[in-house]
């Protein structure tokens, strides 16, 4: 499908590049990241997306610590953990190099050539899936889009989050992570009008999706829950103005 054939183009740059610098990213070994690194074991690595072994197929990506402060599941505080995904982001489309504040020169990054101001849902979903991935056991991605030994669907995964985002877009909560992740990615861009992403369905997740939306808006009347909190703002987007050379993997995601 146009997922996994899309994720196998895109393996050898972005993924290759983003296991080179997992290990400053989670705070972990860099060698836990090399691709044929047995993972399937290392829980310290495995239980930050809270997979278990042999329930691969029935993996909830909304119970994934990983996306949660502190690594402390709260379906309140889904994707609040936003820095590791903003950093996912950036090496995908500014290069690895960018995460260091004092690299310069080398070729024009993606976020140049195709002239992006601000990230999307799918380019949300992109990494977050990617994040997954290279914290799975998993030593390669599959032209099926599911993980040959964790089980998990990441092309399902993938439309989950995208569907997610695309739902909450307005929430203020999810504006203000999504504002957090542009100010990362795309610091000193000037943001443009806000443009339409499509809408996608799962059905394997329906159940936790709908639950961490409604435990979303639930929590807009809790104001105990949210000390935190940061300032909500609007935030205007963009879909990517695409360069002809464009991978399959990263169109799929604008």
């Amino acid at each position: 499908n146009q997922f996994g054939s899309g994720m196998q183009q895109a393996r050898s740059s972005f993924i290759n590049s983003l296991r080179t610098v997992a290990g400053g990213i989670f705070n972990m070994p860099n060698e836990f990241f090399v691709s044929k690194y047995d993972r399937t074991s290392l829980s310290q690595v495995t239980d930050l997306i809270g997979w278990e072994a042999g329930k691969g197929k029935a993996y909830d990506i909304f119970k994934a610590p990983i996306l949660y402060p502190d690594h402390i599941v709260n379906e309140k505080k889904i994707f609040r953990n936003w820095i590791v995904i903003a950093k996912a982001m950036k090496v995908a489309v500014c290069g690895k190099m960018s995460l260091y504040s004092k690299a310069r020169g080398g070729p024009p990054s993606y976020a140049k050539m195709w002239k992006l101001t601000s990230c999307t849902p799918g380019l949300i979903a992109f990494s977050v899936t990617s994040i997954i991935f290279i914290l799975s056991p998993d030593q390669e991605f599959s032209g099926d889009g599911v993980g040959a030994i964790s089980s998990i669907a990441y092309h399902s995964l993938f439309q989950t989050v995208k569907k997610f985002f695309v739902v909450k877009w307005n929430h203020q909560r999810i504006k203000s992570v999504v504002e957090q992740i542009n100010g990362y990615v795309f610091d000193g861009t000037v943001k443009t009008q806000p443009s339409n992403d499509t809408q996608c369905t799962m059905e394997q997740v329906t159940e936790s999706l709908d639950r961490v939306m409604a435990a979303l808006d639930a929590s807009d009347s809790d104001s105990n829950d949210d000390s935190d909190s940061l300032e909500y703002v609007n935030l205007p987007v963009q879909a990517a103005n695409i360069h002809p050379t464009v991978t399959a993997a990263a169109a799929a995601t604008i």
